[in-house]
């Protein structure tokens, strides 16, 4: 492979990686005095028949008593910048998506979204399970009855409390197919197992009989599910609360209009349009929701990451190689950018296994060995985008055994020549289809590079061909009157990322189209594992069975494990809090997926540093 001009030196690399990883911690958060101004100097005397003396220096003004507070209350770190000051600044989109909440939409959502209610549980910075609206919670002998003792200190913005009731009337929001919410699978069985759900998303019963319902009092939320699942309250982090009178009012998108808008968390919306999107401190949240921070805007720039440069946002993502070249070459964007595990991302290559020739084993196990992860991760999205693969579950994830799976699928251009003799297979040309959306994260150098391996190496010609995002999923996805699947893509390049941190989230979707997974490789002794681990509450053993299941994926070469992506992202030095400190999984500076917001917390626990005025200059 040609070595591109970018390939990073060893001391950039060492410099990039160590980002923050020792950086100093925040100042101790004691509120104390800001310090006076100075004096003014003395003025020269004016011009009289007899000299006089020069009047004396005023006196600089005591300081003000007491610690900075801002408009809710909210006593800021001695380090804060004032109240006026307490602005973040992020891009927006030019075209932003019609909700603010995640409980009325996943894939439609605008800026500054999911600021607007406390869920019923949380991640802190860790990816630690902690507390949210629900303070604690229980589960029934049985393991399929849970009953969550919600907060009585949480109030919506028109005054009225939260109370299990907007709990019991967004679930059922989702769960009616009138709604059309685009992520029912989350609590369908399979993840969540809410009982019923499937049935009333299917129209088969009324939603009055959907799983989730007030118990013996207005703070008390029982949640039934049809089968033990013991990391149920870990999905909760995206039960964000909507308000069960606003909802019956005005619709889902409530949030999305300044006049409808009512919110129990950090914030509330004061402007929503195309060109900005701006909320304010929420002065009716409970005291430890309410945020530092007093706005946060968004607002459409053509290239976020000149923006960035320009001192006009305070955060930013790195996405492609001239934006990598960029961060290396100046020594305050280096200081600036923070690589984390993101939504431990995996992309892979993968086959329809039922379809010839990649039915065969061998003929898999033959292209396994040909992917060269180390030189596609130093060449082509350098080591500071992503990490190379060797197994589906990326290193910090729960039961992640990556490293002892490396042999597996390890590249070995000689191995896979012999592995392709021995299968008998005969083919000329093969048609590689990638989703189109990883061309944004070096997709097609990279499935280029693989289809070069494989020509030199087997001498088969590899046609690769990006597919819009929309298109490809409903072909992978598509089934024949039979039920099968129906599926024109035999060869493709994909990703996928958690949506909650358990082992469940991730391999379940590789347990076979028969039972609703994504692919045709329909493995019954991996699918028995699965089942058997999931309802498990022994942990140690639970990993156990998960990573059987997970070796036994790889060495069926079904799927191609590619690299994991450890997105970087850039943040001024003037943010600050402890969920911008790093942590044991990031160990770098910034805040973690799923980024700054109610669900993990950090929108009420970032703020603007006093040395905001050496960067930014001006607010949106």
């Amino acid at each position: 492979m040609k070595k591109p001009k970018t390939a990073l030196s060893r001391r950039q690399m060492l410099k990039l990686l160590g980002i923050g990883a020792g950086g100093a911690l925040l100042a101790a958060c004691t509120p104390a005095a800001p310090a006076a101004p100075a004096a003014p100097a003395a003025t020269e005397a004016p011009a009289a028949p007899a000299p006089t003396k020069a009047p004396k220096p005023t006196e600089a003004p005591a300081a003000p008593a007491g610690p900075m507070t801002n408009s809710t209350g909210k006593v800021l770190p001695e380090d804060a910048a004032p109240p006026e000051q307490q602005v973040y600044v992020t891009a927006g989109q030019g075209n932003p998506g019609q909700f603010m909440d995640i409980s009325a939409s996943v894939y439609n959502r605008a800026a500054l979204a999911d600021v607007y209610g406390v869920p019923l549980t949380r991640i802190n910075k860790d990816f630690e399970l902690v507390p949210g609206a629900a303070k604690e919670w229980k589960v029934s002998e049985d393991g399929l009855t849970w009953t969550f003792a919600l907060r009585n200190d949480i109030i919506w913005s028109d005054d009225t409390p939260l109370t299990a009731d907007d709990f019991v009337a967004t679930f059922r929001y989702m769960a009616d197919p009138k709604s059309g919410y685009d992520f029912t699978w989350y609590y369908s069985k399979g993840s969540g197992n809410i009982k019923n759900f499937d049935e009333v998303v299917a129209g088969q019963v009324p939603v009055e009989e959907l799983g989730v319902r007030k118990g013996n009092n207005d703070y008390e939320l029982i949640i039934e599910t049809s089968e033990v699942t013991p990391y149920l309250p870990r999905l909760f982090l995206f039960a964000m609360p909507l308000q069960a009178k606003a909802l019956a009012a005005h619709g889902p998108a409530y949030n999305s209009n300044p006049a409808t808008c009512v919110s129990c968390g950090p914030f509330i919306v004061k402007e929503f349009s195309p060109t900005r999107i701006e909320v304010v401190a929420n002065p009716k949240a409970a005291d430890d929701i309410k945020p530092f921070l007093e706005r946060m805007i968004a607002v459409p720039f053509p290239d976020a990451f000149q923006a960035y440069q320009a001192n006009q946002l305070d955060y930013a993502t790195v996405g492609n190689a001239a934006q990598v070249d960029a961060v290396l070459n100046d020594p305050q964007l280096s200081a600036q950018a923070t690589p984390d595990v993101g939504d431990f991302r995996t992309d892979y290559f993968f086959f329809d296994v039922t379809k010839p020739p990649f039915d065969n084993l061998k003929f898999r196990q033959a292209l396994s060995h040909l992917l060269d992860r180390d030189s596609i991760v130093k060449f082509i999205t350098k080591p500071l985008l992503a990490r190379p693969a060797y197994s589906f579950l990326a290193p910090g994830f729960p039961a992640a055994n990556g490293e002892a799976l490396k042999e597996i699928q390890r590249y070995d251009p000689e191995l896979a020549k012999q592995l392709y003799a021995e299968s008998g297979v005969k083919v000329d040309k093969l048609l590689l289809q990638m989703r189109g959306d990883l061309e944004g994260y070096f997709g097609k150098e990279i499935a280029q590079v693989y289809a070069d391996s494989i020509k030199q190496n087997l001498g088969i010609e590899v046609e690769v061909k990006s597919v819009p995002q929309k298109d490809y999923m409903a072909d992978l996805l598509k089934r024949g009157p039979d039920g099968k699947p129906d599926t024109t893509i035999d060869f493709g390049y994909i990703s996928y990322g958690m949506d909650y941190l358990d082992p469940s989230n991730m391999l379940t979707v590789m347990k076979g189209s028969d039972l609703g997974g994504r692919h045709t490789w329909n493995n019954k002794q991996y699918q028995e594992l699965l089942a058997k681990a999931g309802p498990m509450t022994n942990i140690e053993e639970r990993t156990k069975l998960y990573q059987q299941a997970e070796k036994l994926m790889v060495e069926e070469c079904a799927f191609i494990w590619c690299i994991h992506r450890t997105p970087v992202n850039l943040w001024k030095p003037y943010i600050k809090g402890v969920p911008m400190e790093p942590g044991k999984i990031n160990i770098n500076r910034g805040v973690a997926w799923p980024n700054i917001g109610a669900m993990n917390g950090s929108a009420s626990e970032i703020y603007i540093a006093n040395n905001v005025l050496e960067y930014r200059k001006s607010i949106p």
